[in-house]
């Protein structure tokens, strides 16, 4: 075989590839989707994000393999490529790496919350207290405010008889 179609072999293949890595790319922003709920102005600047750093795989690819020329072959290649991925590892691979960070993440969650349930139950037992000394506060200010206000009473009714 000639070394020119050699090259166009290999170019193909990487091409193939490219494909696959976009692919894979794009179902690591799903799996993070799925573990995080998104807004769509999140989800919109992932895809705008997604979109450039593809762009640059493939521009520097292009500019590596073939002198940035865009061949046919290779759209058809890196085409290939994304949909080999769909149809076999695609769906497995999104549904079962977001199941199991999924499940890492709970684990987390649940040793973070045994953790922390001996500060929360004081944080709890503080707060209590400084609501039952605030309304020991109120009442004595209540008490005082009720006093001040009879011995006013009793001063003016002193002072008006004399």
């Amino acid at each position: 075989m000639s070394p020119e179609i050699e090259l166009e072999i290999c170019f193909l293949f990487h091409s193939f590839l490219m494909g696959i890595l976009i692919t894979v790319l794009y179902d690591l922003l799903r799996i993070l989707r799925r573990i995080l709920p998104h807004n769509i102005l999140a989800i919109s600047l992932e895809d705008f994000l997604y979109w450039i750093v593809c762009s640059l795989l493939v521009f520097a690819m292009l500019i590596r393999e073939n002198n940035g020329i865009l061949r046919w072959f290779a759209v058809a290649g890196a085409m290939a490529g994304m949909l080999l991925y769909k149809l076999t590892l695609g769906a497995l691979f999104v549904k079962y790496v977001s199941l199991l960070l999924q499940k890492i993440l709970h684990i987390v969650g649940r040793l973070l919350y045994m953790a922390f349930k001996p500060l929360n139950l004081v944080r709890r037992r503080l707060a209590w207290m400084r609501k039952k000394s605030e309304n020991r506060l109120k009442l004595g200010v209540l008490g005082a405010k009720k006093k001040l206000t009879a011995r006013r009473k009793l001063l003016k009714m002193v002072l008006k008889k004399r």
